[in-house]
């Protein structure tokens, strides 16, 4: 089946699916500010932006051994987090979320409040980090300030639910997302606690098999995590996949970083990549998802599609949440790993596009506009 063939049939798909199943997302929380860094400031309402990290990197790089003055402007203040904005983007489809995480200890902080109001259930037990976001349009830095997020573990969740009330949560939900483990330094208490539930949990019967819950894992940029860290988390997905199928979602750069610290020999060709990763960790898949496209490794074979890039996106910040929750959104809807792909394309090239997720029929209508520009620019 070539592309086109791909988005439309994932398209059709997901215009007769029933998204009423429920979601269980965790564990951070930041209140993130968009920020343009100005170039050359015209008068006080007018600038140019520096428009690329290799710009400002070659400004900050003539500054050294002197200093540098760039001015940030704000663009927007919202909610921010890999959880935060996949349950937002999961939401926009339809999809019941219980939220667990750090959107505040003592009170929901207000850029929380109107995800909050659409949450099935939120269990907040810690207080929000914060992020500074350097847009630029070929990428971004985020500039994060952690302190809070520290309180992120399973005593200070089970301080607000015990494991005996978040069993019945967990019995209800279709998908379970663990994002964020690099900035969450103690989150893998969570990861095994709930793994350990999920083993009270009996099967039910689906189709002749076995319902098995499914967990989506993003580790988001671990470069700073040591060696042994990512080995030791990487082991406990294999562990954990024998009380549910677990699907690792990594960029492209996070890929690289996981195939050295695993040993995995070089390659360029990422579906190659995603079967070798897939095959040392001994998880149900593994998806890469570069700016321009992305690829799945799962038992039916690996698989790849383009993207609807664009050169000049309204916001990246939160794109690859969004594509995290477009996978899902296709996967909970018993799409085929390629279709998820489409599924996760799209959901981020809409967002990049309108800085805001799509809804169920936005996604369809930008789906079927793409196919029929033979997935080209669009």
């Amino acid at each position: 089946m070539d592309q086109v063939a791909i988005v439309q049939s994932a398209a059709k798909k997901l215009s007769s699916a029933v998204s009423s199943q429920s979601v269980l997302i965790g564990f951070d929380g930041f209140v993130d500010e968009i920020i343009h860094l100005v170039s050359e400031r015209q008068d006080a309402d007018h600038f140019t932006r520096i428009e690329t990290m290799t710009a400002f990197a070659d400004r900050v790089r003539q500054a050294a051994g002197k200093s540098a003055n760039i001015e940030l402007v704000v663009k927007q203040i919202k909610l921010g987090g890999n959880g935060p904005i996949m349950a937002n983007a999961l939401d926009s489809q339809g999809y019941s979320i219980i939220y667990c995480g750090a959107l505040g200890k003592d009170r929901i902080h207000p850029v929380f409040n109107e995800l909050a109001s659409h949450c099935k259930k939120v269990i907040s037990f810690a207080d929000p980090g914060h992020t500074d976001a350097l847009e630029f349009f070929d990428g971004k830095v985020m500039m994060g300030k952690l302190q809070s997020i520290r309180d992120v573990h399973w005593k200070g969740l089970t301080q607000k639910l015990s494991p005996q009330e978040l069993v019945p949560l967990l019995k209800e939900v279709s998908l379970l997302a663990f994002v964020n483990w690099t900035m969450l330094t103690f989150s893998e208490s969570i990861y095994t606690e709930m793994s350990n539930l999920l083993r009270t949990i009996p099967l039910r019967q689906k189709d002749g098999g076995q319902d098995r819950k499914t967990i989506y894992i993003d580790l988001a940029d671990p470069r700073k995590r040591t060696h042994s860290d990512i080995r030791g988390v990487i082991k406990l997905f294999g562990t954990m996949q024998a009380t549910a199928d677990i699907l690792l979602g990594l960029n492209e750069e996070e890929s690289v970083q996981i195939s050295g610290v695993l040993g995995i020999p070089s390659t360029e060709n990422i579906q190659e990549r995603a079967a070798e990763i897939r095959k040392a960790s001994g998880v149900h898949m593994v998806i890469i998802h570069p700016v321009k496209g992305a690829a799945v490794a799962a038992a039916s074979g690996t698989f790849e599609v383009t993207g609807p890039y664009t050169p000049t996106p309204q916001l990246t910040t939160g794109a690859g949440d969004n594509f995290n929750a477009g996978f899902c959104n296709g996967f909970l809807a018993g799409l085929s790993p390629a279709e998820c792909l489409a599924s996760g394309v799209s959901t981020s090239g809409f967002y990049v596009r309108n800085s805001r997720s799509p809804k169920r029929n936005e996604l369809i209508q930008f789906m079927q506009s793409w196919a029929e520009a033979n997935c080209g620019k669009i």
